[in-house]
Order: structure tokens, then C-alpha cells, then sequence
């Protein structure tokens, strides 16, 4: 049976909104980390992290058709090679 393009639309619009939400939720936890009172952090560490969290975002706008441009002290991420230090 061939699903229609309405109950295609429909899981999506369930289905969707509640993963972005979840997402935008884990970044605010990230960012409850950066209270230097807190913690200390590896900036090299950092910055790979969020290149390689640049990058899937990069390719999930491109699963949607979009195309998401995205730099890191102005170098764009899709360049940066992550196997190696970047200090």
C-alpha cells in the first residue's frame, strides 16, 4: 500500500519540530559548560568539536537542499581538517 503525500507530510510535521527542539536543547547544555567558574576546557578541543558540529549541520542542510555556509574565524569548516591539531 502506497502511503499519500498528506500522511507523508503529516509524520513529518510530528515528527520534526519535537527532534529540533531536542537539539536546540542539547546546544543549551553545551553552553551551560562554558562557566569558566566551572570548568576548563582545551580550547583545541573545543574548536574540533564544533568544526565536526558544524560540518553535520552542513550536511544535513544538504539532505534538505540548503546549503549552509559556516566558518570558523573566518576559515569555512569544510575545509578545516579536524585529525590534527589546530593551535
Amino acid at each position: 500500500m502506497t502511503e499519500t503525500s498528506a500522511s507523508k507530510r503529516d509524520r513529518f510535521s510530528r515528527m520534526f519540530p519535537p527532534r529540533v527542539e531536542k537539539l536546540v536543547h542539547q546546544f543549551g547544555l553545551l553552553q551551560n559548560c562554558t562557566s569558566k567558574g566551572n570548568y576548563e576546557w582545551d580550547e583545541d578541543i573545543v574548536k574540533r568539536a564544533w568544526i565536526e558540529i558544524a560540518k553535520a549541520l552542513q550536511e544535513t542542510a544538504a539532505a534538505y537542499d540548503l546549503e549552509l555556509d559556516i566558518s570558523l574565524n573566518g576559515d569555512q569548516v569544510n575545509y578545516i581538517d579536524t585529525t590534527k591539531r589546530l593551535n
